[in-house]
């Protein structure tokens, strides 16, 4: 006696071959669970290219490139599902959308309302400011003051490294050494 294993195929993309073998086992009278068992391939997800194909024939297979849904195209899917009870899968085959933008829509109106199919998602990375950080301009008397101490403190600390080059340099070309100033 055999042992029947089903290969977990979750998240597995599946070609256009694969999916007219599916439709053509079906048209030959076999049933969807024996199709799911021979492809590897879930019952509902046979079920689904059934439908597809019923309804659009091969050009239902077809990948769809992705439309911009308008406030208006959300509204009447919903309106679809939760007036017309429709399917998610059925909508799907009217509208050229798929069945889980259906799912997140229909969720979205239950849980808040038409006025959420309005909201604009952001999508990608936030932009980062790249820009330097404004310095703020000091205020007060004693903020110009501190400002200007620093200012003249980074100077003095800049020439006097600069002299210890000079210093360095001269002793190096006249091949005296002098010892360096300790300010």
């Amino acid at each position: 006696m055999g042992v029947l294993m089903l290969v977990s195929r979750k998240n597995k993309k599946h070609n256009l071959e694969e999916k007219l073998k599916a439709v053509e086992l079906y048209n030959q009278g076999n049933g969807s669970t024996m199709i799911s068992r021979e492809l590897s391939v879930s019952v509902s997800q046979i079920k689904r290219w059934i439908n597809i194909y019923k309804a659009k024939g091969t050009k239902g297979f077809v990948k769809r490139s992705k439309i911009k849904a308008s406030f208006r195209l959300k509204q009447a899917i919903v309106k679809e599902v939760l007036e017309n009870n429709l399917s998610y899968d059925e909508v799907s085959l009217i509208y050229p959308v798929s069945p889980s933008a259906v799912y997140s829509w229909v969720s979205k109106v239950k849980q808040m309302g038409y006025t959420s199919l309005m909201e604009i998602k952001n999508r990608g990375r936030p932009r980062k400011n790249m820009a330097r950080p404004k310095k703020k301009e000091p205020e007060t008397e004693l903020e110009k003051l501190q400002a200007e101490v620093e200012y003249l403190r980074a100077e003095n600390a800049y020439l006097k490294k600069l002299n210890a080059l000079v210093e360095e340099r001269t002793a190096r070309t006249t091949g005296t050494k002098s010892k360096p100033s300790h300010h």
